[in-house]
């Protein structure tokens, strides 16, 4: 079994912003990226073995403006490609409060190597 989130986390981690597990603790120190595992299953199986893992990230960003949010949502796509996940979904987020919200969900697969 993969850890979806350590995977996610590899590629993110390359941004030029902070990136957080989950949720922001804070939103004083903006731009963030965070995310967190929605779903992984096995997707192929043979000799009772799992051989094929799927992986669901969501990824969100958080921004003090709309240009901001764009622009980091773009960065987070072309990572993601980059390294094997493709995008299924992407919306922006009503404002709260002055920050600015984009969602991001990306799924992989990956071939697991024989224990």
């Amino acid at each position: 079994m993969i850890d979806v989130n350590a995977e996610a986390e590899k590629t993110l981690l390359n941004l030029d912003c902070k990136v957080e597990y989950y949720y922001p603790q804070k939103f004083n120190d903006l731009p963030v990226v965070s995310f967190y595992n929605l779903t992984e299953k096995p997707d192929f199986s043979s000799d009772n073995e799992e051989d094929i893992q799927s992986g669901t990230v969501v990824v969100d960003v958080w921004a003090d403006n709309p240009l901001s949010c764009g622009n980091i949502g773009l960065q987070v796509n072309r990572l993601m490609k980059s390294d094997g996940w493709e995008r299924e979904f992407s919306r922006d987020i009503e404002p709260n409060g002055g920050v600015y919200h984009r969602t991001m969900r990306f799924t992989k697969y990956f071939i697991l190597e024989e224990e």
